[in-house]
């Protein structure tokens, strides 16, 4: 089976910039807020500055972190049909995480989003059949902020028996997830082994590590779950302006993490998720361009090379409107990152910032034809077909032949791409992508139904909440 792949940085350019990030991380060092992870750091041999809370670290830890850390990780679900494992064989999918806002399905207006809007987005995720996990793809603003990152956790472990992926700003947040979750599934020696939540951790670049998020990774790394650790240095903002050096910065953020997590917790499952990007010099935002793929191919190559799981963002894209730019940014960003193999692609169904139901939909589609391209074609003589085209001969055809109705079903078929001729498709309405995007969310939301959480762990998980809301808030 002949399968398209890429590899464009040479073993000498990959060992560049992983010998760049131990010199930046002996040599220049990180910041780190919480005392507990410089406490980690001490211990296990950095150099540590209390005073000004930086760390440096010599590359034998970095090695040492590297050799620690699991090279395959089981990702669990609350129904054990949707597991699946990081390995670097095959990629997943996950949604795009966290904007604030939502382009409502009925006016097309953005607006902040709430938790109903992230309940409805979530049951959408749980049918879709190339989603494999969810990252809360929106903020609940109509909740207190200390009980936001909480409350998006049980929402989409309500609306979906799904992987969650998700993050906490604190270590309490952490706690409570773990608590929950093991409440899913029975016990914290299940979690370990099928750990059916994962969380984000950022790091703050340039080699900013904030205390809350690094002690709740922490908790994480205690209990077994999954950390994607994404640092996300911006080319000549808060990473140097050229693509080498921003990815030099990126992997020296991700080992600083890996060493913490790593030396506290041995064998601590550490996802590579590399979050960089480019500016827009005109206006200092952060824009959509082909050197954010390039380097996110990069550095998905060099997860590749350390042998870690990966997680990628692809599906990015400027445009506001579900028009050809959306579709075009999406479609390029995803194939080009599944040659490369990532264990999970990061990024459906935001759209300019936004969450979108309908852009869920469409990028679900855009995957279904992408998993098809990286398949790739067999050449063997059942393929070649020599004796079938032997028989149908000059002017015949091949629809009738046993080997067409072997073989048929091998062809892409879309779910709600237009394929038909102009007066199939006028008399159907002449609809648009985006029009038969958004009927198919109406018929999702009125049809589909998630998996329910049983009665018995709906009542513990409500007093873990209440206690969480007489701590936090």
């Amino acid at each position: 089976m002949s399968k398209p792949s890429i590899g464009f940085l040479s073993q000498s350019e990959l060992d560049a910039i992983h010998n760049a990030s131990l010199k930046i991380l002996e040599r220049t060092g990180i910041k780190v807020g919480s005392k507990k992870a410089l406490d980690v750091l001490k211990k296990a041999g950095a150099n540590v500055d209390y005073a000004s809370n930086n760390a440096s670290i010599p590359r034998n830890l970095v090695q040492e972190a590297l050799e620690m850390a699991p090279k395959t990780i089981t990702y669990g679900a609350r129904n054990p049909n949707y597991d699946f494992v990081l390995d670097k064989q095959t990629p997943h999918f996950t949604t795009t995480g966290m904007p604030a806002f939502i382009i409502d399905g009925e006016t097309g207006e953005r607006r902040n989003s709430t938790m109903e809007d992230l309940a409805l987005y979530t049951r959408i995720v749980d049918y879709l059949k190339n989603v494999h996990s969810v990252w809360p793809s929106m903020v609940t603003t109509d909740i207190p902020g200390p009980m936001q990152c909480l409350t998006e956790f049980i929402t989409v472990a309500r609306n979906t028996a799904k992987h969650v992926e998700h993050e906490a700003l604190n270590a309490s947040d952490a706690r409570y997830q773990i608590e929950i979750a093991t409440a899913l599934v029975g016990s914290k020696e299940q979690l370990k082994k099928r750990p059916i939540i994962s969380a984000v951790q950022c790091v703050f670049s340039p080699l900013t590590y904030e205390k809350g998020m690094m002690e709740g990774a922490m908790e994480y790394a205690r209990a077994g779950v999954p950390v994607v650790v994404m640092p996300m240095p911006l080319s000549g903002t808060t990473g140097p302006v050229t693509s080498a050096g921003t990815m030099a910065l990126n992997n020296a953020e991700f080992m600083g993490d890996l060493v913490i997590l790593e030396f506290v917790n041995p064998g601590a499952p550490v996802v590579y998720s590399p979050g960089v990007g480019a500016v827009n010099f005109k206006t200092g935002y952060h824009r959509w361009a082909p050197e954010s793929s390039l380097m996110h191919l990069g550095l998905a190559q060099l997860a590749h090379h350390y042998g870690l799981p990966s997680e990628v963002g692809v599906m990015g894209g400027g445009s506001k409107l579900l028009d050809a730019q959306a579709g075009y940014q999406k479609a390029i960003s995803i194939i080009t990152a599944l040659l490369m193999t990532p264990d999970i692609a990061l990024g459906l169904g935001g759209l300019g910032g936004c969450a979108s139901p309908e852009t869920l939909i469409i990028d679900n589609e855009i995957i279904d034809y992408a998993l098809r391209y990286i398949v790739g074609l067999e050449v063997n003589d059942d393929t070649l077909a020599l004796d079938v085209i032997d028989k149908v001969g000059p002017g015949g055809h091949f629809l009738g032949e046993k080997h067409t109705l072997q073989h048929f079903r091998e062809g892409w078929m879309p779910e709600i791409t237009d394929m038909e001729t102009f007066e199939i498709w006028e008399k159907k309405g002449s609809k648009s992508i985006a029009q038969i995007a958004k009927e198919k969310t109406r018929e999702i939301l009125a049809t589909h139904k998630p998996e329910p959480i049983p009665q018995d762990i709906q009542k513990e998980i409500s007093k873990i909440l209440k206690r969480a809301e007489a701590e936090l808030l």
